[in-house]
């Protein structure tokens, strides 16, 4: 299993953007896996590319999203836990990062398909990019 993170999946969807090529490549290597993300990353993704295409690529994204990932719901035990992750690193990752690192660990998982340098160094997380 593979967590997929925001600037990940948003990397793949933009063609604008500057690791849209590494994330093509990347997914061509990974989408064999299990992928995973959490309602933490729905959200992001739709809030970064909700401009493109007036809205339209929302739309194409959620169903990719919707379709192809494996969608961890989150709850507030899920939240209290990333809250102590947030104040272990005191207070320099974002909770959504600390969400998905709360995430990965319930379920096991040690890779993130990210460009997101935070997780590096974090304990039984190994970024892939």
């Amino acid at each position: 299993m593979i967590f997929l993170d925001t600037c990940f999946i948003v990397a793949l969807a933009n063609k604008s953007d500057g690791n849209h090529k590494n994330a093509q490549f990347l997914f061509k290597q990974i989408q064999t896996e299990d992928l995973v993300i959490s309602n933490v990353i729905i959200i992001e993704v739709l809030n970064l590319l909700r401009k493109h295409k007036n809205g339209k690529l929302n739309k194409e994204v959620y169903m990719i999203m919707k379709d192809n990932f494996k969608i961890q719901d989150e709850n507030l035990n899920l939240y209290d836990n990333a809250l102590r992750i947030q104040l272990k690193y005191k207070g320099k990752l974002g909770f959504a990062d600390c969400i998905i690192l709360e995430t990965m660990k319930r379920l096991n998982i040690t890779k993130i398909a990210s460009f997101d340098e935070h997780f590096d160094g974090k304990e039984g997380v190994i970024r892939i990019f």
